[in-house]
């Protein structure tokens, strides 16, 4: 991944996110719990797999599982693995994920081709190969996910998730816009090259700076499967900003034409808040 020139700064809530964590010793991101038996009533094929998964779910697990996504039956257990880490205990999430896998004739066989260009030509071009042949209920904030466990299992060049929390705080702190309705190469290639230019001020790695945007933003809004230590009590403007990513991440595997229709009226609402905390 390459240094996009022009990129925007680093941002203040950025470096300071960066600078609590550092303070701290550099803590990894807490594992997540997930319910066992409404994944296993869903994936029976897949029981022994699934009662081998710890009760506690974090980012290495998810990335140890990917590491043979290659092959159909890799890529399926892959790709379980990273919607369990992310939809945690959210209800629907066995529910969404068995859907994709259904509904898409040949789905395993097509995330192992995804999985081959992600190892072979990085996160950006197996992207672009997914959105020329998409998998139906498949959208970016958890097919992203599924690029960066593949990726980081194998590959240096791990492709970053870009999912409604972090696209809601580039959005606050930059004023960039990162559509996630549908797969388009050009908003990730611009987010890679947004993460890519703060990485290398911050001398930190691409998905790190990925992660710790994540954990700032949940933290801070109060929103997500997530939590951290640095965080504190909320104002009403931040209740309000929780409420809007909550709304935000339930389009996340919605029809396209539905979230781009969503989203776009809830840009307009974060505008509105933004508008009464600073007038």
């Amino acid at each position: 991944m390459t240094v996009t020139a022009g990129e925007p700064p680093v941002p203040a809530a950025l470096t300071s996110a960066v600078q609590r964590w550092r303070e701290q010793g550099k803590p990894v991101q807490p594992p997540i719990h997930w319910s066992r038996e409404a994944w296993r009533r869903h994936f029976p094929s897949q029981h022994a797999f699934l009662d081998a998964l710890p009760e506690r779910i974090d980012r290495a697990e998810a990335t140890r599982h990917a590491a043979d996504a290659t092959t159909p039956e890799g890529a399926e257990r892959a790709f379980l693995a990273a919607m369990i880490w992310g939809y945690g205990r959210v209800g629907y999430g066995p529910w969404r994920t068995a859907r994709v896998l259904t509904t898409n004739p040949d789905a395993v066989d097509r995330l192992a081709e995804v999985a081959v260009v992600a190892r072979e030509q990085g996160g950006l071009a197996a992207f672009r190969d997914l959105a020329e042949k998409p998998l139906r209920y498949l959208g970016v904030a958890f097919g992203t996910k599924y690029l960066r466990f593949v990726t980081a299992a194998r590959s240096s060049d791990r492709a970053p998730i870009l999912d409604a929390v972090v696209r809601r705080w580039v959005s606050t702190h930059t004023g960039q816009h990162l559509m996630i309705d549908a797969w388009r190469p050009a908003v990730y290639a611009k987010y890679i090259g947004l993460l890519t230019s703060w990485a290398a001020e911050l001398g930190l790695a691409t998905d790190t700076v990925e992660e710790l945007i994540f954990r700032s933003a949940v933290s801070r809004e109060g929103s997500g499967q997530w939590s951290e230590p640095w965080a504190g009590s909320r104002s009403p403007e931040q209740r309000a900003q929780a409420a809007l990513l909550e709304l935000e991440q339930l389009f996340d595997t919605a029809e396209a034409e539905q979230a781009q229709e969503a989203r776009r009226h809830l840009d307009e609402l974060e505008r509105l808040i933004r508008q009464c905390w600073t007038d």
